[in-house]
């Protein structure tokens, strides 16, 4: 009975792990882009204000019909005859063909049409960095979900580091106390970071499910693979870029784009309702060819007529005041936005550039803090085993150096993730800008 439970646990543990798969930088940012909701809402989005742009571009050209009517005409004007059909009289009658083709086209509308198409194309314009904007904050989301999970994997293999390192000196502690030059107080606590550290390692090991789900939550995927593997760990670049012009640089940013866009396009709407002030001006030309046929007798004749009409709405019901108004509200909120959100893109520009620039600077100062922790501790453990310095001296020195290799490795993890926001400020994909520092 114990070796079938023994196996039952064997399969359930293997089982969780049967649907790995192999994951890269390049893997995430290709899937996310195929994948991602966002990016694909977007791209939809892109597509019908190209669509209504291209719809606009109708109204600068004539509007052909064709027209057709078949009309059966009995008495009246026309000719009729007499026939008897079992006891009974009819009356027969004429039937009246016209056919022909009409063109329509607007030759002056208030520049109504003008703006209205502008402000189509602003849209296009603003769905344009929106797409950008999506396609960015997906590919950064993605690789922050990746980042955590190189980190959980390189946190596994620190901690498997300490728990060797832990159980070294507990054993050295344990042959200390058996020989009289420790107390049991010392080698209890020094049993406990043993069991502490197996229970760091466990959790972490059970974190890859979570970073992984994540992951794949953040590219857009949705299937049976649970876990995911990578042999990529967290690398730091070597340097940073200068301290750039924040005027300059959020000029070019998505964001600043799709507000000057949006308002550009309230400001074309704006001069569209304008135009409904104006007369308008319209050529119609028609060609008819009319026929009848009365009697069995074909008659026919054509028509053409040109049209050229001059109109002016005198009272609309106050539609155009309230339309005039409204459109004019909404270029002056527009505006407004387009300002805050300079101004917000400035502060946010720096803030984020500074905390990648921290976040970068502490590595430096770190490093070279550990490599003195480790040349202290190597000193600690030689002078402990000697009997030169205290159990607690050299427990102290010894804990801070494990304490701080895991505060290096969650330094790495911000330093990694400040340069994904400052990639994700600037509206741009990480793996593509790799060069771009």
């Amino acid at each position: 009975m114990k070796k079938v439970f023994i196996v039952l646990v064997f399969v359930l543990i293997a089982s969780s792990y049967i649907y790995a798969e192999k994951i890269t930088a390049e893997i995430v940012e290709s899937q996310t882009l195929q994948n991602n909701p966002s990016i694909a809402k977007a791209q939809h989005d892109l597509y019908i204000a190209k669509q209504s742009l291209y719809s606009s571009f109708s109204s600068f050209l004539p509007a052909i019909r064709f027209l057709n009517s078949v009309t059966q005409r009995r008495g009246g004007f026309y000719e009729t005859r007499m026939t008897e059909d079992a006891g009974k009289t009819v009356r027969m009658g004429a039937k009246y063909y016209s056919y022909g083709l009409e063109s329509k086209m607007s030759l002056f509308s208030g520049f109504s049409q003008y703006n209205a198409t502008k402000a189509l194309s602003a849209k296009l314009k603003a769905a344009q960095e929106s797409y950008t904007r999506a396609v960015s904050n997906a590919i950064c989301d993605a690789y922050s979900a990746y980042v955590n999970l190189m980190y959980t994997y390189e946190a596994i293999d620190l901690y498997k580091q300490i728990k060797h390192r832990r159980t070294e000196n507990r054993d050295l502690v344990k042959l200390r106390y058996h020989s009289g030059n420790a107390d049991m107080g010392s080698l209890r606590r020094i049993e406990a970071d043993v069991k502490m550290i197996e229970y760091e390692l466990e959790k972490t090991q059970r974190a890859i499910e979570t970073d992984s789900v994540a992951l794949l939550v953040a590219i857009g995927r949705n299937d049976d693979v649970t876990i995911l593997e990578t042999d990529e760990r967290i690398v730091v670049d070597k340097e940073i870029i200068s301290k750039p012009d924040f005027g300059n640089l959020i000029i070019k940013i998505p964001d600043f784009l799709l507000a000057k866009y949006t308002l550009d396009y309230a400001k074309a709407m704006n001069w569209s309702n304008k135009g409904q002030w104006l007369p308008t001006i319209d050529f119609i030309g028609e060609i008819n060819c009319h026929r009848y046929d009365k009697n069995k007798i074909l008659n026919e004749n054509k028509s053409w007529t040109t049209t050229l009409n001059l109109s002016y709405l005198l009272f609309s019901g106050g539609k155009r005041f309230f339309d005039t108004k409204s459109s004019a509200a909404q270029e002056k909120i527009a505006a407004e936005d387009f300002r805050n959100t300079k101004n917000k893109l400035k502060l946010n520009a720096i803030q984020v550039y500074n905390n990648w620039v921290n976040d970068y600077e502490i590595l430096t100062v770190g490093n070279f803090y550990l490599e003195s922790c480790k040349l202290q501790t190597d000193i600690a453990k030689r002078k402990y085993i000697n009997g030169l310095i205290s159990y607690e001296d050299w427990y102290n020195i010894e804990d801070s150096y494990i304490i701080y290799q895991k505060n290096m490795l969650n330094f790495r993890q911000r330093a990694i993730l400040s340069k994904i926001n400052w990639i994700r400020f600037l509206g741009k994909v990480l793996i593509k800008d790799k060069e771009d520092k």
